[in-house]
């Protein structure tokens, strides 16, 4: 059985970056062949394949193929969870380890997901998920994308045609290898992602390429599970720092866990941080500059700071409303009752936090640099701090020194 991509060309918009938003870019229309039919674990399994098209700009013709978890009845509206595998990995080996491992959430999607497992072993011109072709060829890849690149993004795009995907719930996920490819990847691409998750990331190389000191929108949030005492976690701190600077929304658990598969030993905030419930067309806060946020120790504890911890964590948050003059939000620290009961007398959680709080991916609540918006923290109609804030060159806007508990309070924003 074949199924032919019959959109005609699709477009893939690039983030302004030296990348090029201003132009539109069609990564061509490849034919994805329905090659097996099987099940697993009481869902369905569907392996297409498909030839390199002209399009991707691969140096030599290649087939890969991918697996495609559909949902009874191909519903509409429904999530889609893309997987990288890592190094010692495949797309088909990934799968397997998703129904071996269900606790495993960057292999393993949810039952209301379709899931998506990608593979970049069998042709190793894709090795790091097009991270090495980048480093090897600087000059021709520095600000286009590479062949690997164009053949993920196409084939995402292609699965959410034809899935029915609702465009606001893409989710990336990615271990080793492959959560350097989600980061490099997927953090260039809040047009096309909610959230990324990433487990013991193998180098921040193809990030850096792509996202460090260029002018992007407003990213995915991401959530990334790091150990200092393994190898691939160096440069680490460079990506905090960065995410810091840039007020991007960052969840960072670490801990002396090696370069393993199990995130059991993290922090169970961010174990049970709620990304896959992250939505593309709503505005999310970033938390920076903490009273609650621990402290990275880098790789190898070579800068000092804490054995094991969490950055961004514990926060959780829902938005009230996103009108053109009126911006609320509920904001509150996550409570010991919401963690897995085996966890609850074992860790510790602060009740109260002061924090930094930023704004993105605001809908309609549009602010302007060098504007000033009044806001107010209440709860249950008693106000507990206001004030004024002015957004900076770029539109974001700040708020300082909120003080924020496991109680909800309502932050409201107002021109």
């Amino acid at each position: 059985m074949t199924i032919h991509f019959i959109t005609i060309l699709f477009v893939l918009l690039l983030s302004p970056t030296s990348l090029s938003a201003s132009e539109e870019v069609s990564f061509g229309t490849p034919e994805m062949k329905l090659v097996k039919e099987s099940e697993k674990g009481g869902r369905k399994v569907l392996r297409y394949e498909h030839d390199s098209i002209p399009e991707w700009g691969y140096a030599k013709s290649q087939q890969d193929y991918f697996h495609v978890l559909p949902l009874a009845g191909n519903p509409g509206q429904k999530p889609l969870h893309v997987v990288l595998h890592s190094a010692g990995g495949s797309g088909a080996a990934a799968l397997d380890r998703a129904f071996e491992h269900p606790d495993w959430f960057h292999f393993a999607g949810l039952e209301d997901q379709v899931i998506l497992y990608l593979d970049c072993h069998k042709n190793r011109n894709d090795w790091w998920w097009g991270a090495h072709s980048i480093r090897q060829k600087k000059e021709k890849y520095g600000d286009v994308y590479c062949p690997a690149e164009k053949r993920v993004l196409t084939t995402i795009e292609w699965v959410i045609q034809t899935y029915k995907i609702d465009h606001n719930r893409v989710y990336l996920s990615g271990i080793s290898m492959g959560g350097s490819g989600s980061l490099g990847i997927g953090m260039l691409r809040g047009d096309l992602f909610a959230a990324v998750n990433v487990a013991v990331p193998a180098g921040i190389e193809h990030i850096e390429h792509r996202m460090f000191g260029q002018e992007v929108p407003d990213p995915p949030i991401l959530v990334n599970f790091s150990a200092p005492n393994d190898k691939w976690s160096k440069d680490q701190e460079k990506l905090i720092t960065y995410f810091k600077e840039r007020k991007f929304q960052l969840v960072f658990a670490w801990g002396p866990h090696g370069h393993n598969s199990s995130m059991a030993g993290y922090h169970p905030a961010a174990q049970l941080f709620p990304w896959r419930s992250i939505r593309k067309n709503e505005a999310y806060p970033v938390f920076s500059s903490a009273s609650t946020d621990n402290n990275y120790p880098g790789f190898k504890n070579a800068i000092g700071g804490d054995e094991s911890g969490q950055v961004g964590a514990l926060f959780r948050w829902q938005t009230i409303a996103d009108t053109p003059g009126n911006y609320q939000i509920d904001l509150r620290l996550v409570s010991k009752t919401e963690l897995k009961p085996a966890l609850r007398g074992k860790t510790d959680l602060p009740t109260t936090a002061h924090t930094v709080v930023s704004f993105r991916r605001l809908q309609n609540f549009k602010t302007v640099a060098g504007q000033t918006y009044q806001w107010s923290l209440s709860r249950e109609g008693k106000t507990l701090q206001s004030g004024a804030a002015k957004a900076d060159q770029a539109g974001l806007l700040t708020i300082e020194n909120l003080h924020l508990s496991v109680q909800s309070a309502r932050l409201e924003v107002q021109r």
